[in-house]
């Protein structure tokens, strides 16, 4: 699969426009098509526009605005969160892709061994050096998602950078050199004292935010008293799925793994 360095959709069945964290569509709620993102872009100075490009095996033509572009008529703004919670699983898979690529292709412009302008390979979706050919790939940050059973009582904690209420599982990034399942133990035991067994995976998800690859488990509590990790959450605690506090919205693995529909 390649991207190509294209300034007209209009041979695309999706138009992604971005910009920062929302994703623009219709105001009937559909995606628009390459050639429709195409007649918005033109109405930008090549400034607003971040990047775009083509890509025929998932049959999209993407573009981000800066995020001080004016909005474009015609179209409405959504959360691009949204689109993994109402619209069908094609669409999120499509943003999800979009705006990993986007973000990557704005911010690995040069190559960091000579310096030189990186440009589109014509063989696989990557960055070739034209000097030194040294070829870049986007970056992909695998983090785990773990929900921790003790009987009928699940763990959820109240992360410090959420705003609202929302309760959900505890999570965190891959460090070098770690299996999963250590990463897994690792995050329980650093952010709230728990020591867990069974460790099972359960699924994946593509998480835009900006290039995460979300891989869910389930663990089920051994031992240790709930001691929070007070740079990372504000709160801990065991619920029953019949009184449970507010949870992350549908389409999330949180939300999944909460429900029951990674079981």
């Amino acid at each position: 699969m390649t991207l190509i360095d294209c300034p007209d959709g209009a041979d695309f069945e999706f138009g992604i426009l971005i910009q920062k964290k929302n994703i623009f569509i219709l105001e009937n709620g559909r995606l628009p098509n390459g050639s429709e993102v195409s007649k918005v872009l033109k109405k930008y100075n090549d400034s607003d526009i971040l990047g775009s490009y083509g890509e025929q095996a998932y049959r999209t033509f993407a573009a981000a605005l800066s995020p001080e572009a004016a909005e474009p008529d015609g179209l409405k703004r959504i959360p691009y969160r949204s689109l993994f919670i109402t619209e069908p699983a094609e669409y999120a898979a499509v943003v999800a892709r979009a705006a990993l690529l986007l973000d990557w292709l704005h911010h690995t412009k040069y190559c960091s061994s000579c310096g030189s302008r990186l440009h589109l390979s014509v063989s696989e979706t990557a960055l070739e050096c034209p000097q030194c050919r040294r070829i870049w790939y986007p970056v992909l940050a695998p983090c785990i998602i773990v929900l921790i059973s003790n009987g009928e009582q699940i763990l959820l904690a109240r992360h410090v950078q959420h705003t609202s209420d929302i309760y959900t599982c505890i999570a965190g990034f891959i460090e070098a050199g770690e299996s999963v399942e250590e990463a897994v133990a690792r995050e329980i035991r650093e952010e709230v004292g728990l020591t867990v067994k069974d460790i099972r995976y359960r699924g994946s998800q593509g998480w835009p935010y900006p290039n995460q690859l979300m891989l869910a488990f389930r663990a089920e509590y051994v031992s240790g008293d709930i001691t929070v990790q007070k740079e990372e959450l504000s709160e801990a605690a065991w619920f029953t799925r019949d009184a449970l506090p507010p949870i992350p919205l549908p389409g999330s693995a949180a939300h999944r793994l909460i429900c029951g529909d990674w079981y």
